[in-house]
């Protein structure tokens, strides 16, 4: 549309890290005849109306940048002032003098209502002067709705000055999904019917198994099976899946469930991951430093629930509840059927991860029946529990810590009593005595019975066999039998 000087608007909605912004990024790279000019109302903290300075800097860099040579918007950010690059500058004396001043004022002058409509003005007068196409794009757009207000109302500005301009198309989006909806949508706004919509989601599963598959690097190709695996545990989201195969393919191949497993334990189930750091800069920033938003969230982690539901778990009313989940805005969402849900499924595994008895939600995602017997036993218990590599770190599957203790916990999916060869016993007790941990073999019957096992009560010969007499009856007592 931009090129048939058609004034047409577009929203982009979806959730934080999709893909919004990438797609302008890719719009950019593809288009050769056409500018782009992208912006982020997060640029300035907390956002404000500076953002159409930025803009209004940012457009002249893009038309005139390659003669003038360098940025004014770092130059002017750096503080030494614009004034001695616009002199003698060629290009820039080329255009009118109410423009070249206005240039000149870009970095000091106040944002009052004035100032504010010339720097939305800029991208159209400077697109037509020198017979550009222009695109702008404002990313987290709805912020502007509540931005410092020197000017009366913001968004009925921006509209009156942007629906003059018919050689700048504008594209803007966020991850206020509610607010940017009311913004462009809602019969009240301002830009009501201004703006087409378009919404972008995580991705269907064969599209998501599609892209972790192909984004590994040269030789280090993740198989079909492991691909499926992960996008089970995580869903489709684009930045969730780039994390994780990330995680993945820096290790040596070839991979597999085992591998699949410490990746996630990384990344998601640890406190320097960077899939849990992401989801913990979510938290702060939903709850803030609201106890009761915080247990609202939780509340909601183990699955949908009705506001009633919500409202007898954290032992409020529903008069509050409401109001709680009104200020979570769009981390939580109501659902049709009246129930009210996390927007991000990972962020309930990584709410419920947190939890005291949460170590064993790594197991429950990707584990065997077995694993999550063994992990939901010692989490209620009171340990703490961490997947092992058997590759790279040892024969032990889980590592089980209580306080300073540490027990490396070998998982045997079989009724008693168990045998082991010896050069698979001998491995373990390596492996224990080089990390210096204890250890312990569970045993998990076909019915689900966990049973723990001493390795030292076990019977020697040309393998190891462990049966009744080596049953640990409290494995907490034997625990601090060992010295």
């Amino acid at each position: 549309m931009a090129r048939l000087g058609t004034a047409r608007w577009l929203a982009i909605i979806g959730p934080r890290k999709v893909g919004k912004s990438s797609l302008i990024l890719e719009l950019a790279r593809r288009t050769q005849d056409i500018a782009i000019v992208a912006v982020d109302t997060h640029e300035t903290s907390p956002p404000s109306l500076e953002v159409f300075r930025n803009c209004a800097m940012r457009t002249v860099d893009v038309l005139l940048g390659r003669e003038i040579g360098v940025s004014l918007e770092v130059a002017a950010a750096a503080g030494g002032g614009i004034d001695a690059l616009v002199d003698g500058n060629d290009a820039i004396a080329r255009l009118p003098a109410d423009l070249l001043t206005l240039i000149r004022a870009l970095p000091e002058t106040p944002m009052t209502d004035q100032f504010a409509r010339q720097c939305l003005d800029l991208p159209e007068r400077l697109a037509e002067l020198l017979g550009r196409r222009l695109v702008v794009a404002v990313d987290e757009f709805q912020e502007l709705a509540e931005a410092g207000r020197s000017v009366a109302d913001p968004l009925k500005l921006i509209r009156s000055v942007w629906q003059r301009h018919r050689r700048v198309a504008y594209v803007v989006s966020g991850s206020g999904r509610t607010l940017l909806e009311e913004m462009v949508t809602q019969e009240h706004s301002p830009f009501f019917q201004h703006f087409a919509v378009m919404y972008v989601e995580p991705f269907a599963r064969a599209d998501a198994v599609a892209l972790l598959m192909a984004a590994g690097p040269a030789g280090r190709h993740i198989p079909l099976p492991v691909a499926e695996r992960a996008v089970d545990a995580i869903g489709g989201h684009p930045f969730y899946l780039q994390i994780l195969g990330e995680s993945l393919t820096s290790r040596q191949p070839p991979y597999d469930e085992v591998t699949l497993k410490l990746a996630l334990q990384e990344t998601l189930f640890s406190a320097t991951g960077r899939l849990a750091l992401y989801l913990q800069s979510v938290f702060d920033r939903a709850v803030g430093r609201s106890q009761h938003l915080a247990a609202a969230l939780n509340a909601l982690a183990d699955g949908p629930a009705r506001m009633t539901a919500v409202a007898a778990r954290i032992r409020v009313s529903t008069a509050e509840v409401a109001r709680y989940l009104q200020r979570l805005g769009d981390v939580v969402e109501k659902r049709a059927d009246g129930a009210w849900a996390l927007q991000d499924p990972v962020l309930g595994l990584w709410l419920r991860w947190r939890r005291p008895g949460g170590s064993a939600v790594p197991m429950s995602v990707i584990g065997d029946a077995a694993e999550r017997d063994v992990a939901g036993w010692l989490a209620r218990a009171g340990f703490d529990l961490v997947y092992q590599s058997r590759g790279s770190r040892g024969a032990f599957e889980l590592l089980a810590t209580r306080g300073s203790r540490q027990i490396g916990v070998q998982v045997k999916r079989s009724a008693l009593p168990l045998r082991f060869p010896a050069r698979v016993w001998q491995r373990m007790a390596a492996d224990a005595e080089r990390f210096g941990w204890l250890w312990l073999i569970a045993a998990v019957a076909p019915d689900g019975e966990v049973t723990f096992l001493d390795p030292a009560r076990a019977r020697r010969g040309k393998e190891r066999r462990l049966g009744e007499a080596a049953i640990v009856d409290s494995v907490l007592a034997w625990l601090d039998r060992q010295r």
